[in-house]
């Protein structure tokens, strides 16, 4: 996985994207990890929660040339198992844990302006109330927190 994320941004102005909902369990993943990492790594990040079709200006006026979503996606593995989706990928699955339709959403942005998008998907195991990760989830997170903080440390 890290050399195919390494070669998908290599020489590209790459925007993080957090998606979730910190309030049902699993599913707040991407959330939790851009707040970890914003003062550990040196490319800008958005912590959407639950509501990215907030951000599509500031996605669209960042500049970035590549985005990169961190989501809780059900892609049918055991929970906390990662993978790395193109967004037309997951409109084939339609397995977002969101209402929002994330492809969808992109293609709002004039073709211009739109970065190229990649998806690195957390499978859930639990998405009730409650704030909780699973272990398996939440080991996944510490995971990728290692590798995204060797990818742009500051």
């Amino acid at each position: 996985m890290l050399d195919e994320l390494q070669t998908r941004i290599a020489d590209k102005n790459v925007l993080l994207l957090g998606v979730g909902n910190r309030q049902r369990e699993d599913d707040g993943v991407g959330s939790y990890l851009v707040r970890r990492l914003q003062r550990k790594i040196r490319i800008p990040s958005l912590d959407a929660g639950d509501v990215p079709e907030n951000y599509i200006k500031q996605i669209e006026n960042s500049g970035a040339d590549f985005l990169l979503i961190v989501d809780a996606a059900d892609f049918g593995a055991n929970p906390g198992e990662i993978a790395l989706l193109d967004l037309g990928d997951l409109r084939k699955m339609g397995g977002s844990t969101h209402s929002a339709n994330l492809p969808l959403l992109l293609d709002i942005i004039p073709k211009s302006r739109r970065p190229e998008a990649l998806l690195v998907a957390i499978q859930p195991g639990a998405t009730g109330p409650g704030k909780r990760l699973s272990e398996p989830v939440r080991n996944s997170l510490d995971g990728l927190d290692a590798m995204l903080v060797g990818l742009f440390k500051k």
